[in-house]
This record gives C-alpha cells, structure tokens and sequence, in this order.
C-alpha cells in the first residue's frame, strides 16, 4: 500500500523555498529514482488521482512524472526500468485520469505526460516500449479515447474536448500513420470542430491541421487542401474577436505549414491572394494588433517569400509587391517622442534594452532584407525602387529613415552599378538631415554598402565619401559621430593603401582629439577601431604614428576596468594586435609582451565581451611574431589544455530539479569509454582554446615543435570523444583534427630544422588515423563523417613524402573506396525514396506537384556529395605524398572514373578524381585518358557549374603534359566559346568559380601549348580580359603567379606585338599588388621588381591604362 501522505510531503519538500528542506528533498527524490523506481512512479501516481491533494501540488507532481516517462539518460528514465505490470497500470491509470479530470489546468498537465510517455511506447523504429507487443500501435487504449474525446458532437464538457483535440495536435509526431489511417473518424473530428460554435474548438481543430500537414507526406494531407479557405475564416474570426494570444497560436501553427509544406497554401493563394492578404492586413494593422501578432503575420508572408518565390513570380505576382509594402509599413514603426529620442541618443549599442526598441522596425528591416535575398533584384527591383523613392519623398522623418534602412538592407543583391549609385546619392543627401536618427541611418548606409559593393564603391566613390565621413565624426550627437567613425571602418577595410595615405593624417589627428577629449564610450570604441583599420591599410607606413597611439592604447587597457568598459579595454587590445602586424614584429615585440601579460592577467566571465576580443587579439599577435612567439607558449598553454580536458568538466547533476535545464548538458563519451556531463557553454571554450592552438601551430609551424606532444595528448580524446545529441561535440572534433593536422606539419617541419629524422610526424600520422578511421567506418552520420573526413587528407599531405609505404597506401585506399560505397548506397537508398515519393505525389491535386520549385536545399544528396569529396581528397593527399606508391591503385581508379563520370550525381566526383590523377602522378595517369578524357571535354560546356569547373581544372593541369598536345587545338576552340560567354551575374558564386578556372586553363595553354593555338581566336585578349580573376582565390594566386613570371620573361604572347598588351597587363598587376586574398607576398615583390625596372616613358605612355587606385599605387611603388 502506497503512503500517499509521504509523496505528498516530498513533493512540497521539492517546491519550498526553504533551502534546507528543499535539498533534503531533492536528495530523497534522487534516492528513490534509483532505488525504488516501481514505489516512485506509483506513489505519485496516486497523488495524481487525489482530488484532496492541493492543485499546486498535483501539476508538479505532472511536471515530474513527464520527466520520468521521458526517454532519455538511464538513472532520469525511471519508467523503463519498472516492472511490465506497473507500465501496464501506469498507462491505464493515465488515461483514465486524463479524462475524468475535472481541472481544465490538470487536464492538459495529464495531457503532457501522456504525450510523452506515447513518444516511448508508440515508437514503430524502437519496440521496446510497447505496452502491447505485436500491436503496431504500442498503446491499443490510448487513440480510440482521444478520438472519441476529441468529437465536439459528442464531447462532455467544452474544456475536456479542447484537450483532447490538442492531445490529437501533440501524437501526431509520434502516430501520423495510425491517426491518418483513420480517415472516417479523423474527418469526422476535422468537420466537427471546425464547424463547433466554440472559439476554442476552432482553434484546436485549426492547429491539428496543421500538425498533420507539417508531420506527414504530402498523400496523407492532401485531404485537407479543402480546410485551407475555413482556417482563414478561423483566423479572420479570431481578429475580429480581438481573441490575439488564439490568433498568434495559429499563426505561427501557419507560418510552420508556410516553412515545411508552403503548397498546401498555393490553390488558396491562386483563388483569392489567401491568406497573404489577411496576413498583409495585420501586419499593417498598428492600432488594433499588438507588435509580436504583427511580426508573426510579416514572418508567415517572408516565409512563403523563400520557400515559393518562383511560383509567386510566375502565379501570384501580387504576393511579393504586398510583402515589401508590409515590410516598409513596419520600418516606419520608430517612436517619435522626444524622450524616446533622448534615450536613443544616450544609449549605447551594447547597453539592453536595444533589442526591445522599435521592435516592428527591426523586424521590417530582417524582412525586407529576407525577401531582396530569396527573390532577387530582378524580381523586386521595380517595386523596391519605386518604394524607397516614393518613402523618401515623404516629409516625415520616419519615412525618410525608412527609405534609408531599405536601402542599406538591400544594396548587398543589387547588380547594377547605376542602382548603386542612385542608393549611395540617396544616403549622401540625407547625412545632413535635422533628426539625428536619419542621419544616423544614412551613414550606417554607407558603411553597409561600402562592405557589400567594395572595392569599387571605394574606387569610385573616395572623393565624395571620404571628406563627409570625416565631417561627420564632429557630429552635434555622439551616437551619430560614432557611426561615422563604423562606416569609415566598414569603407575603410577595403580602401587601398594607395588612396588612405592621402587622408590618413587629418584622420588621425581627428581620431586622437576625440579618444583623449570624449567621454562618450562609443565614440572612443570607434575612434579605437577606425585608428586600427588605418593601420591595418597602411602596413609599415602607420609606423609614424605608432609611438604617440600605444601608450594610449596601453593607458584604457589599464584604465578602462570597469564592466562598461569592457567592449572599450577589448577594442584596445584589437588594436594594439592590429597595429602589431602593420609595423611588424621587430617594432612591436616589447609592447607585445606587455599586450600579453595584460591579456593574461584580465578576468573574463562567460559572456564578457573581452573574451572574443583577447582571443582573436592573442591570435593576431602570433600571427604578427610567428616563431618568436615561443616565449608566450608556457604561460599560455596550460589554461588552453584545461579547458580541453573532458575529465575536468564533468558537471553533477542537480537532484530533481525540475528548474534544472537538462539541455544545457550533454552526457559525452570519452575515448575510453567513460560518460561525463558537460555543459553546452564548456563547449564554446573547448571550440575557443582549440582556434588558438590552431592559430599558434599554422604561424609557429616548426617554432611549436617542443609543444607538439604535450598538445598532442590533450588532443588525442577529442579525436574519439562523442556525444548523442547535439553536434557541440563534433565540431570541436572536427577543428581538433585540424589541429592535429597541423602538429603533423609542425613535427616534420621541426625535425628538419633541428636535423632529425621525420619520426614524430609519422607517429602522429599513425595515431591520429587509428583514432578517427574506425569511428568513420562504423558511424553513419553524414553531419559525423564530414567532421572527421575533412582532416584526414590535411594529415596525410602535411607529413610529406617518403613516409607511407605501398601497403599502407593500398589498405587506406581500400578504406576509403569502402566508406565512399557506404556513401553511395544511402545516396541511392534516398534517391529511390525521392522517386516514391514522386511517383506517389503524380496523382495527387496539380497545385501540389513541385515542378520547377524552389527547394534548392538538396540536403542528403548534398551532404552525401560533399563526404564523397572529402573522401577523395584523401586519396589526392596520398597521391601527392607517395605518387610511386600509389600507381598500383590506378587501374582501381580508372574503373571508378569509368562508372561515376557516366553518371549525372558522380559526374563531379570522377572529374576531381581526375584532376589529381593528372596533378601528381602526371604522364603516369596516360594509361587511363581514353576512359576520363572524352568526358573532360564534354563537360567544359555541363550545364552544372561544378562540373565545369572541375573539367578546366582538369584541362588546366593536363596543359603541360606532352601527350595532350593532340587535344589542343579543339581545347583552345571550347575554352574561346566559354570565355566568349556572358559574364556570371553576383550571386552566381560556383558559375564565378568555373569562370575562374576557365580563364586559368586558357593562361595554361597558351604558355604550355602557345603554338598550337589556332591563329583565329584572339585567345591571349580573351584571356587578359577576363584578368584579374577574384572569386577562385586560390586558382587566382597560381594564375597571377604565372602572369607575373610570363611578363618576366618576356612572353611574347602574353606582351603581344610590340608589347601592345603591355599596358593592360601592367594594370592587372597593379590591381593585384598587395592583395594578399589574390597574391602572394613573393609575388608583390615580383610586380615591384617589374614596375622599378619599366623606363619611365614607358610607363607614361602606359598611363591611359590605369585607373586612379592603379596609378597611385604605381607611384608609390616607384618611390618605395
């Protein structure tokens, strides 16, 4: 018999302020889950059915038992663990509570658990839990109640049979097939609740709708297409009942339909612009809707934007013309009072309370934002244009400021260089206005495009921007000068270095009145930041301003303590770092010792603002000293190895406290075996300490030699560590790999400074694949395997040559071909569900075919194609380092070539298969051509930008090879045709690449196979016009690399007849000079050593070629 006063005291026990007795309590709790799992579940199972127990004490009684019926760690899954018996009556005794329940508040608490415990109980994947093994339903009692519960016709109390209907909502997850199944019963309930008298009814037959549409297939609900006009009616109801928290529920229930199945929507939309039109009208409704219902009405239209726009386009043309009128209606959603206004002034960006202000303005803002990224300028050009001139016209500020946010949401999408323009005039014009806000807006402006249109915005636009960003740095309103100060910044980063030695003087002087004369902390962080990109653009030459600007910076590192300041003391640290690596480490080493210390000797919380700005500082100062920063290691790596030692976090768990959120943990598995409990926020300083190493190992290289094994032991858990929940755990995994990596790369580099044999990096090499091959054969995980499988080619190339034998590259190619087979199979196992799943959707309603719709997320097929990837850089990496070793596997090759080139999905695999074939065994891959060859040829002109891209790669490094001589001259002619083509637009980033790598193959013939050209293509002005190239960045160091050497050399091709190309290709590498994304620094000394050795009239009668930028950096190149 079960003491029913005993679990009615424990359970106040655990809700009593009373620290004492709460934890005696919670003690007992813990105590009797482990122990006494059977009495625990049924003593409070009667406290559940106790009428005389106070309410209070009964819904936290249903608080825990959810938790205990909830599938999850073993000592906090009580249920599993009591005897069948009890499972059977603890079910039973739910249901039958459940509904004779009088309590509408008990009723849905009983609900919850009953929910739950399904989620075990019903689970088709996992039958375990069944209550009834054999049933395919798992609990046979529970669908027939709550059906017969949830009939409005039939329904005992209003409450009761609005539980019941939201019960139904909550197992669909869990019982879709056995609920759709019942289709009589289920369109009785469906008719009947939405055709209730009751609000309430509506609302919860409204959203199981919509819980059966999100969770099943499209043949399941398609049914329901016929309910799409009644749930509008439903929501129009509720508006006009002003019945807003029921209005909200059930449009955020349509904007999940909006995310997961939008065509459920498209036959309405077609008929009647519904519900576009009803969401359109609250979203605009100010006085009548409160803000959070008018956001999530513009969320349900923005959604639909994304998942539908070429339907929109092409069917319902009206529908994104009604967004962006939504979104602008709530960009003017700005208070406009004055004491509003003097908050806005004196607020600072880091201060709360930011987020909240103008909370319908920010969300018009994301909007419209949103909606230019999913539909294009072609598509919202006309409209936006037309909206941001007809808002900017209006004599209200806030319609000015309106305009003005538009335009800085949206200038990133526009293409053509005239809108541009016509958006920075509009910002221009209005820097001056009288209210501080659109001021404000309109220099926030600048900096967005100044990032988003850069470097031409900074080319063209200098003189004009330039002189008024500066101005505006004294503006009568702090908050406004400190956005000039940001918008420099963001115009700043990308201006050369040429073109900011001609404001940097006046700038600085600015800059130094305002930190030594402003108090306001805003003004200073900026003034901080815009001194750092100076110095950042100038490099050596901010040398002259170096000794008056770090003993200031040194001065708010000692000053600024107090947690205000925080963001203050961290910008200091940025750019002391900053201005480390423009002067260089010979100038800035002692000041980086104090950096260091300072840094080391700062107190940070978790979310203190300092801990981003220290770490990335830290990393810059490494990247600034390289091997002199061995001396900071000893200080510095114990903190980084504690905060990567699991055994170190584990977090006990607090006894039955429900307060307690279990998601901040996640139970991780250590390599030998062992469970600890960490929490998520561990993880980020895991993810932190890992980049450092990371960042000191790559600047270091053979520097972090004494360091490697004492890293490579706080590593080596991480590798095998796992954790079922979240991917926390493999993302510090995967960043570990690469460190490990790069430790590989360290020992081998250090053994040869030091004399000694490569006996480290080849242990390291050993371990780490013995660490993470067995995890990737036995894991099927595509997010897992991408982690692992990234690093494994890095670890391969970085030990160098001479280390794998030809048995271990046999074995490790047999792997890897085994784990791309494993791949293949669950990329077909999907494509034959897809194709079920289409053959099953031909006979369903028109308006629910995808035809050519807009789910560009490809996901498994995708990941599945990108792990394919990862697997054959592997196999390139052994190629590069053991070429010998590994021709034995090239027939194996050539017969996976054979197979995945004839195929569209595998098309892309076989052609970089291809491509490092033709990289590092060269002539030796001749035997395998016939087979790949052909396809490379063809596939120069794929339609798949992939495909092209991989195809003039592979062309660019057969280029060379004597053998392909054969196939030049019909290669010169199809890389012409290509190049000859339209120009990618923007957002067009792989058909960008393939240009690239089009443009790089023409170099390579034409240096390689010049004289085979036909004498018809033009093909050397083809080639120096598409220079230089930006979007490849690795491609496009290689290429300009090859250009400079030719101009070396006095390529006669590449010059042209009495060097008539000369000009062009003297501002390609003006262009390029110093820009580190698209050319080395061996290669800037290269163009300086060209443009000193030009006579002088020569480069005089080259002028015309230049730009400004151009010509300015060619003069100070000449007087460098």
């Amino acid at each position: 018999m079960v003491d029913k006063t005993r679990f009615v005291e424990l359970l106040k026990g655990l809700q009593t302020p009373d620290n004492s007795v709460r934890q005696q309590a919670e003690t007992m709790y813990q105590q009797a889950k482990q122990a006494e799992p059977d009495n625990l579940i049924i003593g409070m199972m009667t406290v559940l059915g106790s009428a005389d127990v106070d309410e209070g004490v009964r819904r936290h009684d249903c608080v825990l038992l959810r938790q205990l019926v909830t599938r999850g760690s073993e000592k906090d899954f009580v249920y599993a663990r009591i005897t069948d018996a009890h499972k059977q009556e603890v079910a039973n005794e739910l249901l039958r509570r459940y509904e004779q329940e009088k309590s509408p508040a008990m009723q849905k608490k009983i609900g919850e658990v009953v929910s739950k415990l399904a989620e075990y109980v019903c689970d088709k994947d996992d039958p375990r839990g069944s209550l009834a093994p054999g049933n395919p339903s798992g609990w046979p009692a529970l669908l027939p109640q709550v059906f017969r519960m949830a009939d409005t016709s039939t329904a005992s109390s209003i409450e009761s049979c609005e539980s019941a209907l939201r019960l139904l909502k909550d197992c669909v997850p869990t019982l879709k097939d056995h609920i759709v199944e019942a289709k009589q019963q289920l369109g009785q309930i469906i008719q009947n609740g939405l055709q209730s008298p009751q609000v309430k009814h509506k609302v919860a037959t409204f959203l199981l709708v919509c819980e059966i549409v999100t969770e099943t297939e499209k043949k399941a609900w398609a049914p329901l297409l016929s309910t799409v006009g009644v749930l509008v009616q439903v929501l129009t109801g509720l508006a006009q009942a002003k019945e807003e928290d029921l209005l909200q529920e059930c449009i955020q229930a349509f904007t999940d339909v909006a995310t997961v199945e939008p065509d459920f929507f498209k036959a309405q939309l077609q008929q009647s612009l519904e519900p576009a039109k009803f969401m359109a009208t609250v979203a605009r409704t100010r006085e009548a809707c409160d803000s959070g219902l008018r956001g999530l009405a513009i969320e349900w239209l923005v959604s639909y934007v994304e998942k539908r726009n070429k339907f929109l386009v092409k069917s319902v043309p009206d529908f994104i013309n009604l967004t962006l009128e939504c979104c602008m209606s709530l960009m003017l959603e700005v208070d406009d009072s004055e004491e509003k206004l003097k908050e806005w002034i004196e607020r600072m960006d880091d201060e709360e309370g930011e987020e909240d202000e103008d909370e319908l303005f920010h969300t018009g803002e994301e909007c419209i934002d949103r909606v230019a990224e999913a539909a294009s300028m072609e598509t919202i050009g006309n409209s936006l244009f037309r909206l941001i001139g007809h808002f900017s016209q209006q004599d209200s500020w806030q319609a000015k400021h309106a305009a003005l946010a538009a335009v800085k949401q949206t200038v990133e999408y526009v293409e053509e260089q005239g809108h541009v323009d016509e958006m920075a005039r509009l910002l221009l014009s209005h820097v001056d206005h009288p209210h501080p806000r659109v001021r404000f807006t309109a220099l926030h402006g600048l900096g967005q495009l100044a990032n988003d249109q850069s470097p031409h915005f900074q080319e063209t636009s200098h003189l004009q921007v330039m002189p008024v960003l500066t101005r505006k740095m004294d503006d009568q309103v702090d908050h406004v000068a400190a956005m000039a100060m940001s918008a420099f910044v963001s115009f700043g980063e990308e201006l050369d270095n040429s073109l900011m030695a001609g404001y940097a003087r006046p700038l600085m002087e600015k800059l130094v009145m305002k930190l030594n004369t402003s108090q306001h902390r805003g003004v200073r962080e900026e003034a901080i930041t815009s001194i750092a990109v100076i110095a950042g653009v100038m490099e050596k030459d901010f040398v002259q301003y170096y000794d008056s600007i770090m003993p200031m910076l040194k001065q708010f590192v000692m000053t600024a303590t107090s947690k205000k300041e925080n963001r203050l003391r961290g910008k200091s640290f940025e750019c002391m770092s900053l201005l480390g690596i423009a002067v260089g480490k010979e100038k800035f080493l002692n000041d980086a010792k104090e950096a260091i210390a300072a840094m080391m000797n700062t107190q940070v919380e978790a979310d203190d603002v300092q801990r981003e700005y220290i770490k990335e500082a830290s990393e810059r100062i490494c990247t600034c000293l390289k091997k002199d920063f061995a001396q900071f290691l000893p200080p510095l790596l114990p903190g980084i190895f504690r905060n990567l030692r699991l055994d170190e976090m584990h977090a006990p768990a607090a006894a039955g406290n429900v307060d307690d959120d279990d998601d901040s943990y996640v139970q991780v598995q250590t390599g030998d075996g062992k469970y600890v409990r960490v929490h998520t926020e561990k993880f980020q300083d895991m993810m932190q300490s890992v980049q450092l190493l990371h960042t000191f190992v790559t600047e270091m290289e053979g520097g972090y030699f004494e360091a490697i094994p004492e890293t490579a032991k706080v590593l080596l858990p991480l590798l095998t560590a796992r954790e079922e929940y979240t991917m926390l755990c493999d993302e510090v995994r995967g960043t570990a790999l690469q460190v490990w990596s790069l430790l590989i790369k360290s020992a081998r580099l250090g053994a040869q400074e030091r004399g000694q044999p490569n006996a480290m990096a080849k242990e390291l090499l050993g371990t780490g694949l013995q660490a993470v091959f067995g995890q990737l054969e036995q894991n099927q995980e595509t997010d897992f395997l991408h982690e692992i499988s990234s690093g494994i080619a890095e670890c391969i190339k970085n030990v160098g040559p001479g280390v794998l034998s030809n048995e271990e590259v046999r074995t490790l190619t047999s792997r890897v071909f085994a784990l791309m087979d494993q791949s293949l199979a669950r990329s077909a196992k999907h494509a034959n569900e897809e194709a079920k799943n289409k053959q099953e959707a031909s006979h369903l309603p028109q308006e629910l075919h995808g035809g050519d719709e807009d789910d560009d997320e490809q996901g498994p097929a995708a990941d599945e194609d990108q792990l394919r990837r990862n697997y054959e850089e592997i196999l390139g990496a052994m190629m590069k380092v053991s070429p010998a070793e590994f021709l034995p596997c090239l027939p194996q090759c050539a017969e996976r070539i054979q197979h995945w080139v004839a195929t569209k999905e595998n098309k892309v695999l076989g052609l970089y298969l291809v491509c490092d074939l033709l990289d590092h065994l060269k002539e030796h891959s001749e035997s395998a051509w016939p087979i790949f060859m052909p396809k490379i040829f063809e596939s120069i002109f794929d339609a798949d930008a992939d495909a092209r891209t991989a195809a003039a790669y592979a062309v660019n490094l057969a280029a060379p090879l004597p053998k392909f001589a054969e196939a030049a001259p019909e290669v010169f002619k199809a890389l012409a045709k290509l190049l000859s083509a339209p120009k990618p637009k923007k957002r067009e980033e792989k058909a960008k690449v393939a240009m690239d790598n089009a443009v790089a193959a023409m170099l390579s013939m034409l240096k390689d196979k010049g004289q085979l050209c036909p004498p018809d293509l033009q093909a050397w002005d083809l080639a120096l016009s598409k220079l230089p190239i930006k979007d490849d960045c690795e491609e496009a160091k290689k290429v300009h690399e090859k250009v400079i050497d030719m101009v070396l050399q006095q390529n006669q091709g590449l010059l042209g007849a009495e060097n008539r190309n000369l000009g062009k290709v003297l501002s390609i590498l003006a262009e390029i000079y110093k820009q580190e994304e698209i050319c080395s620094k061996e290669c800037d000394d290269k163009i300086l050593k060209i443009f000193k050795g030009i006579p002088q009239n020569v480069l005089v009668s080259a002028a015309s070629n230049f730009s400004e930028k151009q010509q300015k950096k060619i003069e100070k190149m000449l007087h460098s």
